[in-house]
């Protein structure tokens, strides 16, 4: 999981419910970033090859992203 260029993601969560953001460190382990309230959106600065999962409230994951060169947009339905 070693990082690569940098690049950012705009996290948009589309749900009825708030969605935390994590980050997962060299470790595999969260590291949280954001929580997006309905309809809300956080654009994230990142870098290739740094993996992200968002979660619901309960800490169940709904999405896992992996970044790439060109910045991106993370549609959370």
């Amino acid at each position: 999981m070693g990082g690569g260029a940098e690049t950012s993601v705009e996290f948009v969560n589309l749900r009825s419910r708030s969605v935390i953001i994590y980050w997962l460190d060299h470790r595999g382990q969260r590291r949280q970033y954001a929580v997006l309230r309905p309809d809300a959106s956080h654009r994230q600065h990142t870098f290739v090859g740094h993996p992200w999962v968002v979660t619901d409230g309960r800490g169940r994951a709904l999405v896992c992203f992996e970044p790439t060169r060109t910045p991106a947009r993370a549609v959370i339905r």
